[in-house]
């Protein structure tokens, strides 16, 4: 008999490809999801960040999973540590284009289709890079630039750079202040709170077709004890 069998479950609760709706709403992601419904509507750059196991991807997967397809068009890079002609390439790929093989090609190749959508579609391109602890001040540099449009009056699209938090010492360096002057959102993740851990559990079992608590108090109390994520209570 399979632990799913023996408890009662319909899937693994703790699964990371859980649905969207289904997402615990904590106290991080609820700040998280109020920041980015304000960065829909002014676009630019934000920037999000905690430790591993936080739940900054989770919660952005979350945030793109509701977002119309009509209206954004996310690109989601994960490969950060490569060269700037790579992050070009990747990122063309991701917009649907044939990447050019210059890098100046390229560069207007990639605007061209983000302003384009965004004047004749109403569609906003969704950027976001993934362990950005690993990218290099190059690309961050070149970020900066490809995004400036209209003299830096206009922000067509949306670019996230989520990392751990090292990746705040990386922008604190005097060449990356440019970039850092143009973050409009920020949002650091702190964990679950200790007093969210139980309900936190109790969530995911439900999804998963258990509505009994199968955690003791106590159990619970040393999960919330042991876990390196738990915050205290805020």
């Amino acid at each position: 008999m399979t632990y799913r069998a023996f408890y009662g479950l319909t899937l693994n609760p703790f699964n990371k490809d859980i649905q969207a709706d289904h997402i615990y709403q904590s106290q991080d992601y609820k700040q998280f999801s109020s920041r980015m419904e304000y960065f829909k509507t002014v676009r630019g750059f934000a920037l999000v960040y905690g430790e591993p196991g936080s739940g900054k991807t989770t919660s952005l997967r979350a945030f793109t999973a509701k977002l119309n397809p009509q209206l954004f068009r996310v690109v989601y890079l994960p490969l950060s540590s490569v060269t700037v002609m790579d992050f070009y390439r990747h990122l063309a790929v991701g917009l649907g284009l044939e990447p050019r093989f210059r890098k100046v090609d390229l560069f207007h190749q990639v605007q061209d289709y983000i302003v384009n959508a965004y004047h004749q579609r109403n569609m906003a391109t969704f950027v976001i890079i993934d362990e950005a602890q690993f990218v290099h001040n190059a690309i961050l540099n070149d970020l900066r630039l490809l995004f400036n449009f209209q003299m830096d009056s206009k922000n067509y699209a949306m670019v996230c750079l989520s990392g751990q938090p090292p990746f705040l010492n990386q922008l604190a360096l005097q060449i990356n202040e440019p970039l850092r002057q143009r973050i409009i959102v920020s949002y650091g993740f702190k964990g679950l709170a200790k007093d969210e851990i139980g309900p936190y559990l109790s969530s995911l079992l439900q999804v998963a077709g258990v509505t009994e608590p199968l955690f003791t108090p106590d159990a619970v109390e040393a999960m919330a004890a042991s876990s390196p994520m738990a915050s205290p209570e805020r």
